[in-house]
């Protein structure tokens, strides 16, 4: 049964605006323009306390790093996440309460890109950025060593990444988790039309918007756009959570079900009833749970030595 706090978030999410904006493509122009006015938020002052925050600006874009106060656990992973928003939205508070929590549990360090948006920056140019700057942190910490995780357009990003990798044979991370994953941007699947009311934050004609403002020149269906459409094999282990009140549900069920044949990589897939998109985020019993089942995994599947 899902929470009362769950639930109660469940309530307010219209209050945010989220759902309005994804619902008014003709308006993003304006939208983004007051985005773009605001400073990106940075870590709460909490976590300062607990971690050395370091922020970089040398690839042109802020790449902030956390560690915990006296260094990483001996053979703890660290993680590179890559933030949703559509490709269009910077980074929010929650996102960093996440990677705070998970860096806590693991005894990990992390590195989180503020990359450059959309529609002023396209995915082939993002794309090549991320690739950049994982291959810097797999070159310091071992490839082995280093989760590429994201939410939502971060976890489409997050995949395009590891088949960008593959492509060129370079070496792949120890894992990857995708939360509420954005695998299809053609915003075509079915189902989606369905879940549609039900979802507090996201609306079809949002995401196509998005996608076409990221794509630039390529394909709608090209891999680098959308992943789903990329081939799979040889890919790092994977977990993906889904909640199934949330349109991008029927994007995680399909990449779980190509995952399930034989021969593509490990995984575990979490499906959790009547919850929205990227709860996993969140400090609600649910993403708390979600949270440990991904410590769990990259504690599986990461190298300890």
């Amino acid at each position: 049964m899902t929470s009362i706090r769950a639930r109660l978030v469940k309530l307010a999410l219209p209050l945010l605006g989220i759902k309005r904006f994804f619902s008014q493509p003709d308006k993003f122009d304006e939208r983004i323009a007051k985005l773009r006015a605001a400073k990106p938020v940075r870590p709460r002052a909490k976590w300062h306390k607990r971690f050395d925050i370091r922020e970089y600006g040398s690839r042109g874009f802020p790449v902030v790093t956390l560690e915990p106060k006296g260094g990483a656990q001996p053979g703890a992973p660290h993680l590179l996440y890559l933030h949703g928003g559509g490709y269009v939205m910077d980074i929010a508070a929650v996102h960093w309460d996440a990677v705070a929590d998970l860096c806590e549990r693991l005894g990990a360090s992390a590195t989180v890109p503020l990359y450059p948006l959309a529609p002023e920056h396209k995915a082939d140019e993002t794309l090549e950025a991320m690739r950049s700057l994982y291959l810097e942190l797999a070159e310091r910490y071992g490839a082995d060593h280093v989760t590429v995780m994201g939410d939502s357009a971060g976890g489409g990003m997050t995949l395009a990444l590891a088949q960008m990798l593959k492509a060129a044979d370079q070496p792949l991370p120890g894992s990857l988790v995708l939360y509420s994953p954005w695998l299809d941007a053609t915003a075509t699947a079915e189902g989606q039309r369905e879940i549609e009311p039900r979802d507090g934050m996201l609306a079809v004609s949002g995401l196509k918007a998005c996608g076409d403002m990221y794509r630039g020149d390529l394909a709608i269906d090209d891999p680098r756009v959308s992943p789903l459409f990329g081939p799979l094999e040889g890919l790092p282990p994977m977990a993906i959570f889904s909640g199934t009140a949330d349109i991008l549900l029927v994007d995680g069920r399909r990449l779980a079900g190509k995952l399930a044949q034989v021969g593509m990589p490990d995984h575990i897939y979490r499906e959790y009833e009547d919850m929205f998109h990227v709860w996993m985020l969140l400090p609600v019993p649910e993403g708390k749970r979600a949270r440990a089942e991904t410590a769990n995994f990259i504690r599986q599947h990461g190298k300890t030595t």
